[in-house]
Formats: structure tokens, sequence, C-alpha cells
């Protein structure tokens, strides 16, 4: 009787592996490549698990932990995703960006001026 059980246990570990097997093919189907890694759509599920399991029935406090971790471990997963740049990248591009920034204020403060004076001879 006990190798029944544990067969019976066996098995529905097998459906839910065929389950979870069948609901991501079904997905990536669906999806038409907007998921290209199975590993990605495995989270995507996970992910998907957790929050179920955390609206139903758990303590609220627990759920904003639960909702929180995953959302920091998300955001660890993306940020190695990053390319940053070099050194003389950001130093050439901040040039770039402050010089912009100056001419911009050059010529708005130029605008500036010439409606001050443009106003104060129709005013008065």
């Amino acid at each position: 009787m006990k190798k029944r059980k544990a067969r019976k246990r066996k098995g529905s570990a097998k459906r839910a592996n065929l389950t979870l097997t069948a609901a991501i093919s079904r997905q990536e189907r669906a999806s038409k490549g907007a998921i290209q890694e199975k590993e990605d759509l495995r989270s995507a599920l996970i992910k998907r698990d957790i929050y179920k399991r955390v609206e139903n029935g758990a303590f609220v406090p627990k759920r904003y932990f639960t909702v929180a971790r995953q959302f920091l471990v998300d955001a660890k997963v993306e940020l190695k995703k990053v390319t940053w740049p070099t050194r003389k990248e950001l130093l050439s591009t901040t040039a770039v960006v402050l010089i912009l920034v100056f001419l911009i204020a050059f010529f708005l403060g130029i605008v500036d001026l010439g409606l001050v004076k443009i106003i104060r001879n129709v005013v008065g």
C-alpha cells in the first residue's frame, strides 16, 4: 500500500511537470516570439505563481515583503543586462551635454532680453 502512495506522488509530480511544460508551450506559441528563452518564461510563471500565492490567504505584511523581495531580485537581474559606459564615454557625453546647456541658456537669455526691450518700448 505504501508503494502505491509513493507511485501516486511520483505520478502527480510528473503531471504537474507536464502541466507546466504544456503551459510553457502554449504561452510560447501564443506570444509568437515575445518570450524567446524558456528560462524567462519559467521565471514569469514562477513570478505569477508567487503573486498568486501571496494574494490568496497570506498575512498582509508578508505579502508586501514577498513582492518587495521579488522586485529587488528582478531589478538585480535587469541591472546585470545593462552595458555601462566607460569613463572616457561618460566624460565625453557629459561635456557635450554641458556645452549644449550653456548654448541654449545663452540663446534663451538673448531672446529674453530682446523681448523685454520690445515690451518696454510698446508699454512705455
